[in-house]
């Protein structure tokens, strides 16, 4: 009879943890545009410049840059110009700006002396742990978007945002997975709409 009463509550603590697990964690929110009537298979290789920092996080802009583009190759979506190409070009075009402001014109040339036919930008608009009683998760928000390399046109844009919020972790005291983790996750879900 003991056991029983015990089979009964294991049953409903683990019925409660999968349905919060399931109803209750946020994870990822993200809306995504594609432009009307353009395939855009023909983009073969992209560079990917500096991306907005709109946080407290001095470096995140560049941690998403990095893993936006281990995660453009490692999902095999565009061959991608070397990083330290790219920013030599932004700063003969820009200059050694931390956020720099690209215009259309400046896009094109960009893409002309990259020898590329898209450009990816992106911003970070949250990058943080947040607090909630005792327990910590962080919080990533990020907008990627594609450019056409000959016209400065807006290919495609994706914003999304990732949280390692979960009611089931929390009460089990499971810690959530860190921001760089998050980050990963979140990226690979806003490209996964470009294959």
């Amino acid at each position: 009879m003991e056991f029983n009463g015990y089979a009964k509550y294991v049953f409903l603590v683990s019925f409660f943890l999968l349905l919060s697990s399931c109803f209750f964690n946020k994870g990822i929110v993200k809306k995504t545009f594609v432009r009307k009537n353009v395939d855009i298979s023909y983009i073969k290789k992209v560079a990917v410049l500096t991306f907005e920092n709109h946080t407290k996080h001095e470096t995140a802009n560049e941690i998403a840059r990095d893993i936006t583009i281990t995660e453009i190759l490692a999902m095999d979506i565009f061959d991608v110009v070397g990083k330290s190409f790219v920013n030599a070009v932004i700063n003969e075009e820009v200059g050694d700006d931390e956020n720099p402001v690209f215009d259309k014109v400046t896009l094109k040339r960009i893409s002309r002396k990259l020898h590329c036919n898209g450009l990816i930008l992106g911003s970070v608009d949250s990058y943080e742990d947040k607090r909630d009683g005792g327990y910590t998760y962080p919080v990533v928000t990020l907008t990627l978007r594609l450019i056409d390399g000959k016209t400065g046109m807006v290919l495609w844009q994706t914003s999304g945002t990732k949280t390692g919020y979960s009611i089931s972790e929390r009460l089990l005291g499971i810690k959530p997975k860190d921001i760089n983790e998050l980050t990963f996750d979140l990226i690979e879900s806003l490209l996964s709409s470009l294959k």
